[in-house]
């Protein structure tokens, strides 16, 4: 019986398997740890192999050692931070020794329940594409080695982070469940010291660690991450303060907040968009100014403003201010990774919104406005 006039007729199992085993490009199924599962014969043939053989072998296997680094240093660790990659130039390693320039492809598939399932590798050709690319560069080799070997410089530093702030999390938490303990045992007031100390530290480590990952995820990802929900954001702002009097006792911090109504958004990401440009007001403002924050609903939008005084931002310091590892143009002697505003800029463009700052010799505000709701 044919199908139903204007609906498309159905594809069988057979066809279905016909395509992925002779598709053009190759196909790969594996498991967490990029051992295959099942590829396609296009993909087998490749590699000079049987499906069968495929079988049990890891991705990484099949790539010349240069990209098999690549790909356990920077592409496993970015597939399992966010879930894919895209267009990635490669090189496999084709049958007779011979290295065949392929995009590949990765994308996590989870069930209903977000458990982890699978990987699916979609491996392509790129030997025409490459070729061209390879003619472009060679061409222009000369004016570009010097950006080239900046733009390394830079990716080495991103991977980097990425890496290592994803790997100190496990021993930072065993560190701190640890002093933990030994603060519930009897103490003198010597190792109190000592542990309160460490534990101090332990939170620093932290803040450095979640900075770190925020930078990774921005550079490397798609973007800072958001859980929004619809708040009261007035208890979450006012803890944010307390915080920061409690720590600066010496210091004053003025607060002008109204927020009767409810803000859709990341409570969690406002409070250290808030935390990170009061503690650029309390680093970079007169030591003895006032530090204003004001919080309010305008119209359609939620606004945040931390003002400080004291000298107002240089104009080539301005150019630059939301960009990362800055500080050393603005306050050499001030510790930090100079990250705080690029983060804080960051979270607002995910919530839709967007941090802008003024500065004159009276003072220097800076301004998170961002939709109330949804568009």
């Amino acid at each position: 019986m044919g199908h139903l006039a204007g609906t498309p007729p159905a594809i069988s199992r057979e066809s279905f398997e016909d395509f992925f085993e002779n598709a053009l490009c190759g196909f790969l199924i594996a498991d967490g740890d990029g051992r295959i599962l099942h590829g396609n014969r296009r993909f087998a043939g490749w590699v000079g192999c049987s499906p069968e053989e495929l079988a049990g072998t890891r991705f990484a296997d099949h790539l010349p050692v240069g990209d098999k680094i690549f790909y356990e240093t920077h592409l496993a660790p970015l597939l399992k931070m966010q879930g894919c990659f895209d267009e990635v130039a490669l090189e496999i390693a084709f049958k007779g020794g011979k290295r065949l320039p392929v995009f590949v492809n990765a994308l996590e598939r989870r069930d209903a329940a977000a458990n982890f399932m699978h990987v699916k590798f979609t491996v392509s050709k790129a030997v025409d594409r490459r070729t061209y690319e390879r003619g472009l560069l060679e061409g222009r080799t000369a004016a570009l080695e010097s950006r080239e070997q900046f733009r390394e410089g830079v990716e080495l530093r991103e991977q980097f982070m990425a890496i290592l702030g994803h790997d100190l999390r496990n021993p930072v938490a065993a560190i701190e469940a640890g002093m933990r303990l030994i603060a519930k045992t009897p103490l003198d007031e010597k190792a109190r010291g000592i542990v309160t100390l460490v534990q101090q530290s332990l939170l620093r480590v932290q803040n450095l660690i979640d900075t770190t990952m925020d930078f990774a995820r921005a550079r490397l990802g798609g973007g800072i991450v958001i859980d929004r929900r619809s708040v009261l954001l007035e208890p979450a702002i006012r803890h944010v303060l307390e915080e920061a009097r409690i720590a600066h006792p010496d210091r004053t911090i003025e607060a002008d907040i109204s927020l009767p109504e409810v803000v859709n958004c990341d409570p969690q990401r406002v409070s250290q968009l808030l935390s990170n440009l009061v503690a650029n007001a309390l680093a970079h403002g007169a030591s003895d100014g006032i530090v204003r924050i004001a919080a309010h609903l305008e119209g359609a939008d939620f606004v945040l403003a931390v003002a400080n005084s004291g000298d107002p931002v240089p104009p080539e310091a301005m150019e630059r201010l939301f960009q990362p590892f800055t500080r050393e143009h603005v306050r050499p002697s001030q510790q930090g990774l100079g990250l705080g505003l690029y983060i804080s800029s960051e979270i607002a463009r995910a919530h839709g919104g967007k941090l802008e700052v003024s500065s004159t010799s009276e003072e220097t505000c800076f301004t998170f406005r961002t939709p109330r709701w949804l568009p």
